[in-house]
Formats: C-alpha cells, sequence, structure tokens
C-alpha cells in the first residue's frame, strides 16, 4: 500500500493524470492541456476535483457525482469512476471483484488490484462515475432536450429541478394556511357571535394561532431553500461566466472594460428572478384559481366580481408592460455607460488628475448619471401607475363584493360571514395579479440581460478547439508566416500585411519602426493572441490554428510594454501561470531578468507588496518584474515590447547585460525596440513600416542600408 502512503510527486497533478487515463482508454482526446484549458486550478497549479465535470464535458465525455461512505459494494453501474483521496489525492476505480477494486494510481503504469479496505481509510466520500457523453454525437436531438443539456443557464436549473419541489410544496402548504383567517372570520360571524360561543371563539382562535405559526415557520423555511438553491446557481454561474470572460479570445473583446463587467455582474437578478421569484408566483397563480373557487362556493355569482378586476388588470399590466420594455433596455444600455467611466476613471485617476480633466471626466459622469436616472423614473413612473391601479382595483372589488353581498344577504342566499369572507379571499387572489406588470417589468429585465449574456456565451471560445482529437506538441518552435495579414475586430485597414518570415530556434532578432508600424501586433499574433486574419502561421511546420492557443502562448512568451502587474506581492506576481514553481526557478528568474538589483537591497524581498497595477514599483521596477515572470518556466520564443522603454540610461545597460545570459539555448529572442542599445544583443534587424517588413537581414547590413537611406534622403 505504499502507492497510498507516499504524498503526491510535484510534477504529477492527480486528477489530470486520472482524466487523461479514462479519456484516453475511452479513445477521446487525452491531452493535458486541453483537459485543463480555461479551468480554475487551486493555488498549487493542480486540477482540483471539483473541476473534473467540466474537464470532462471539453473531451466529450460526462460525470455523474456520486457520494459514498466505503469502496465495498460499488454498483457496476457507477464504474469507472474517480475517486477523491485525502490529501488532494485521486485514483481510477474500474472494476470491483471479490472484495478487491481494480484501480489506477496516478504515475503509474498500468491498473492493479487492491483491497477495498485499503481505499476507504484514505476516500472522502466524493467521487464522478465517467462515460462518454452520447449526446456529443446525437443526432435530431429535440430543442429542448439540446437547451437543458447544453445551455449555460437553464441546464444547472435543470439540474437541481428536484430541489424545487419542497420549495412548492411550502408555498403549496401556505397558501393553504391563508385559507385559516377567513374562515375563521366567517364562522365567528356566522355562529360565534349568535350563539356566544365563548369556548368555541377560543378554540378556532388557538387553532388559528397554530396556523399562523406554521405558515411563520414555512416561510422561513421556503426562503431559505431558495438562498440555498440560489447560492448554489450562484457559484455555478459566477464560475461559467468568469471562465467564458477568461478563455474569449482577444479579437471578441469589444466595448469598454466597465461596460463588460457591468454586463457579466448582471447574472445576479436573472437567477433570482427564474430560479426564485418566479417559483412562488406560479404556486400563488396557481392558488388564485383556488381562492376563485372557494368565492364562487359561499357567493355564487359574485366571483365574476374579482374575475373582471384580474383581467382588467392583467389587461393595463400588458399595455403598461409595452412601455417598460423600451425604457427597461435604455437603463441597461445607461447604467453599463456609468459603470464603465465609473470603472476608466477610477483606473485612471492619476492620469485625470495630472492631465487636469477631473472637471471633464466629472461632466461626462454627469450626462451618462442623467440620462440614467431619466430612464430609472420612467420605468418607475409606470411601474407606480401600475401599482396604483392596482390598489385601487382591489378596493374596487372590495366594494363591488359588499354591494352584491348586500343584495344577496336581503336575499338569505349568503351570510355575513361569508361576506367577510369572500372580501378576504378576493384580497388574497389578487395578491400576485398586484403585481403584475412589476413582475412582467422585471420578467422584460431579465430575459434582455440573459439574451446579452448569451451573447457572450455563445462567442467563440478558446477551449473549443478541445474537439479536435489529435493536439501536437510544439517542438522545435520554428515560426514561419506566409502572407500573413491581421486586422484588428472593427478597423477599416490591417494593421499587419503581406508578411513573410521565418524565425529559427536560437536567433536574437530586434523589430525596429515608426510609431503605430506594427511592431506590437506582430508580438501578439507571433505568440498566439491574436491569429492572422488572411494567410499562414505555421509553427514547426504545421498550422498555427491545429495547437491550442494555451500551448502556443507557453511555448512563445509576450512581454508587452504595458503588461500588467497585479495587486499581491512580488512571490504572487512571479508565480502567475507557473503556480509549481519552486523557489530556486524564482530566485534564477530573478537573476536573469536584472530584478534582483531592486529586489536584493528590500528586506521584504519575495514578499514584497506590489500595489495595484503595480502602483508601489517604478515604471523601471515593472518592466524586470515582468520579464522575471516571463523566465519562470521555458519557452520556446520570447517577445519583448519595449522592456527598457521606462528604464534610464544605466539601469538599460544592466538589462541588457542580463538579457544576454538569459537567452536559454535553443531559445528565439525577438525584441520591439525604439532604443538603440538594445540593438547591440540581437544579431539580425527587422524593420516595419506601415505594417509590411521593408527590411530584413544581418544588423549590421540593416543598418547601414538605413543609414544610407537617411544620408540620401537628408542630401535631396
Amino acid at each position: 500500500m505504499h502507492w497510498l502512503d507516499s504524498a503526491p510527486s510535484r510534477e504529477i497533478d492527480p486528477v489530470l493524470d486520472c482524466l487523461t487515463f479514462l479519456a484516453r482508454r475511452a479513445d477521446r482526446p487525452s491531452s493535458p492541456v486541453l483537459l485543463r484549458a480555461g479551468l480554475a486550478l487551486s493555488v498549487t497549479g493542480t486540477l482540483p476535483f471539483h473541476q473534473v465535470e467540466p474537464a470532462l464535458e471539453q473531451v466529450g465525455m460526462r460525470g455523474e457525482p456520486v457520494v459514498r461512505k466505503r469502496v465495498a459494494g460499488w454498483r457496476l453501474q457507477q464504474l469507472p469512476a474517480i475517486l477523491e483521496l485525502s490529501d488532494e489525492r485521486a485514483v481510477v476505480l474500474l472494476e470491483m471483484k471479490s472484495g478487491d477494486a481494480l484501480v489506477y494510481a496516478p504515475g503509474t503504469a498500468e491498473p492493479f488490484w487492491v483491497p477495498a479496505t485499503d481505499l476507504d481509510s484514505a476516500f472522502t466520500g466524493q467521487a464522478i462515475a465517467v462515460e462518454v457523453d452520447p449526446t456529443q454525437e446525437r443526432a435530431g436531438e429535440r430543442p429542448w432536450d439540446k437547451l437543458r443539456r447544453s445551455h449555460w443557464f437553464w441546464s444547472e436549473v435543470w439540474k437541481v429541478r428536484r430541489e424545487f419541489w419542497p420549495v412548492l410544496l411550502a408555498a403549496l402548504i401556505v397558501n393553504l394556511l391563508a385559507l385559516a383567517v377567513p374562515l375563521f372570520t366567517m364562522n365567528v360571524y356566522d355562529r360565534v357571535i349568535p350563539n356566544k360561543a365563548v369556548p368555541t371563539l377560543w378554540v378556532l382562535a388557538i387553532g388559528v394561532a397554530i396556523a399562523l405559526v406554521f405558515d411563520f415557520i414555512l416561510r422561513l423555511a421556503r426562503a431559505q431553500l431558495v438562498d440555498e438553491i440560489g447560492r448554489r446557481l450562484d457559484a455555478k454561474y459566477s464560475q461559467k461566466l468568469f471562465e467564458k470572460v477568461m478563455n474569449l479570445p482577444m479579437a471578441e473583446r469589444q466595448g469598454s472594460t466597465g461596460a463588460f463587467a457591468k454586463r457579466v455582474s448582471e447574472y445576479e437578478g436573472v437567477r433570482d428572478f427564474f430560479a426564485s421569484t418566479s417559483v412562488v408566483l406560479v404556486v400563488d397563480i396557481s392558488f388564485m384559481l383556488i381562492f376563485l373557487v372557494l368565492i364562487a362556493v359561499l357567493a355564487g355569482p359574485l366571483v365574476f366580481v374579482p374575475i373582471i378586476g384580474i383581467a382588467t388588470m392583467i389587461g393595463v399590466g400588458l399595455i403598461l408592460q409595452r412601455r417598460m420594455a423600451g425604457a427597461a433596455v435604455d437603463a441597461q444600455a445607461d447604467s453599463s455607460l456609468q459603470h464603465s467611466v465609473l470603472v476608466e476613471s477610477i483606473a485612471g485617476i492619476e492620469t485625470l488628475k495630472a492631465a487636469r480633466a477631473e472637471g471633464q471626466m466629472l461632466g461626462r459622469w454627469r450626462r451618462y448619471a442623467s440620462m440614467s436616472a431619466s430612464t430609472q423614473e420612467k420605468l418607475r413612473r409606470v411601474s407606480s401607475v401600475a401599482t396604483n391601479l392596482a390598489s385601487i382595483c382591489q378596493q374596487a372589488i372590495s366594494v363591488g363584493l359588499v354591494i352584491g353581498g348586500f343584495y344577496l344577504f336581503n336575499s338569505g342566499d349568503i351570510t355575513m360571514g361569508a361576506i367577510i369572507a369572500i372580501v378576504m379571499l378576493a384580497g388574497r387572489a389578487m395578491a400576485p395579479i398586484g403585481q403584475f406588470a412589476y413582475l412582467l417589468t422585471r420578467a422584460k429585465q431579465s430575459t434582455t440581460t440573459l439574451s446579452s449574456l448569451q451573447q457572450m456565451m455563445e462567442a467563440t471560445d478558446e477551449r473549443q478547439v478541445a474537439a479536435r482529437s489529435i493536439v501536437p506538441e510544439i517542438h522545435a518552435g520554428h515560426v514561419e508566416l506566409k502572407n500573413a495579414a491581421f486586422r484588428y475586430p472593427g478597423a477599416s485597414t490591417d494593421s499587419l500585411s503581406a508578411l513573410d518570415l521565418k524565425i529559427e530556434p536560437g536567433e536574437r532578432i530586434a523589430v525596429i519602426g515608426r510609431v503605430a508600424s506594427g511592431k506590437s501586433t506582430l508580438g501578439r499574433m507571433l505568440c498566439g493572441l491574436y491569429a492572422p486574419t488572411n494567410g499562414e502561421m505555421l509553427i514547426d511546420g504545421l498550422d498555427s490554428r491545429q495547437y491550442h492557443p494555451h500551448q502556443l502562448r507557453d511555448a512563445f512568451r509576450y512581454v508587452g510594454q504595458d503588461a500588467e502587474v497585479f495587486s499581491g506581492t512580488v512571490r504572487d506576481n512571479l508565480l502567475l501561470g507557473a503556480a509549481k514553481a519552486d523557489d530556486q526557478q524564482l530566485m534564477d528568474s530573478v537573476v536573469r531578468s536584472g530584478a534582483d538589483i531592486f529586489l536584493s537591497r528590500d528586506a521584504a524581498g519575495f514578499d514584497r507588496p506590489v500595489g495595484e497595477r503595480g502602483s508601489l514599483l517604478s515604471g523601471g521596477q515593472r518592466s524586470l518584474l515582468v520579464l522575471a515572470r516571463a523566465l519562470v518556466t521555458p519557452s520556446k520564443l520570447l517577445f519583448l515590447d519595449e522592456p527598457t522603454g521606462a528604464m534610464d540610461t544605466q539601469t538599460e545597460l544592466y538589462f541588457i547585460e542580463k538579457l544576454k545570459t538569459a537567452q536559454a539555448p535553443g531559445q528565439a529572442l525577438v525584441v520591439a525596440t525604439h532604443r538603440h542599445n538594445m540593438l547591440s544583443i540581437c544579431d539580425r534587424l527587422i524593420v516595419i513600416d506601415g505594417g509590411r517588413i521593408v527590411a530584413d537581414g544581418p544588423r549590421q547590413d540593416v543598418l547601414s542600408k538605413l543609414a544610407g537611406a537617411a544620408r540620401k534622403d537628408a542630401s535631396e
């Protein structure tokens, strides 16, 4: 049992290794890159157990959670399964036979038999039964079945559908208990008062008190159940949305950051409406019919009074809802604009103050706030009309029932207590209809938001490449562009055009050119942040689209001139994308990048706070830190975009000396720069102008040609 007693190796990801084994066994894509692409990882960089199901979905498989206390007696229908063990370990359970289990353990070559009792000591009770998803290849699937299986919102609601039954049952009993007070009142007026039956009064009162206590308890229980379902759905939706945000290709990111963030955050309102409000509303409307039937039993034709009132309120609600619909769309757009200004202003407050632009931004905020307030006022005004009409309609129904009850009472067809009871029952029946216009507005807002989010969720996802059966590895890192071009989404012209370029492993290349000539865009395209819009980019002879974007960005590192430093410490930033790196790797990256020039003199060292967006570091220190981050793990190509732009001459020279030794054997180094000193470390020079390569060759040859062209232009 040594395999169970030993701690997992740092190089092994237990859950990912189990998933790879099962995917290979089921003849599904089994690349670890595909299985973990775009999923949340633990602090140690391993795949956590709760990500097993989404990882399986990425390769056409599915999992069903299994909760058991012991491994012994495992059902054959739930095999194979991934078992969660203590200390973040996992194994694959393949077969059970005579008290023994056939398991696959991460890091082992083949499955082996062990006593099931040995697994019980480490088994946490959580497991995932795994199978190939037949719906991935199913043709002619019914729309509803496809919707509940794959829709990001409704599929989660469908999974918890059974948990809504207690909520519906509680709502049912609450509505039944609502009959207690009207019936109590009717009996008191009809039987207790005429007969002065005091004991009967108290018996009825005790019964009503018990009903009210149960009503209170059930309402609390219902609210708690709805909150629990909402909490679980909230965790699922927030995870799905953030995963989508993280995996959207750069070309799909349109609009401002603030508006985009606002749109993503609005899912909570959608969840609240469809997962809680609508459930209770369905039960209340169903019981409205029961209340009307009871009114008909007690007062006969008087039931038409609340029916006419309900029809009137529904008609008014539908008319007002049309006016609310447009206002709801406008309110969402105005709110996004306002949120966008807020986010941009907070992020760029230093720039605004330096440019003395606070007044202009305040003016923009005032305009958007005024637009938002105007649309919100329109919504409130229409909602107020609906609420007041509902109130008047309810009072008119009460008056109508009393008047009609008077005539029926005179003819002996109804009692005094029945009149009071039907008035109370009508009020209870009208309660959900009184919110009809408001609920229609909420429904419109929720569907509008859901439609907006759905557009984002249906956008191209980098993880969709997982459908491929084979994902090649990047070995040497040869890069070749053939007539490649790129145009940013929404742009009218190409940023790069007709590029023919080869980059061999180990080369040192400098890219120079005017501002906006396409140097940064070239780096982004080479490193997989964008794909060519025309032409080809070949990696080791294969089209770059055959590789997973995560593979490209792991092999080809892009360090932008405006690369972000995130809140936390120096260590936190170094570990971004390299969570498994050990202390020695971090130390080596800092020394090779030259970041030790400021870290060595700081008592906090790697625990030094960097502030929000690196506000506690100078521009040069941020540049050194992002370079160190790119050097923590090996890569085939390193593209540096203006790495010394924020450095003084002395620091730049120190950086250049460090960079000469930072390049690993076989690693290509490409530097886009305006600084002449940076050219000294490069053997090859590329000149870009207007998105095209106008010169490419040995450094000295290209510099000589540029100098000659400059002298010629000066003489003319």
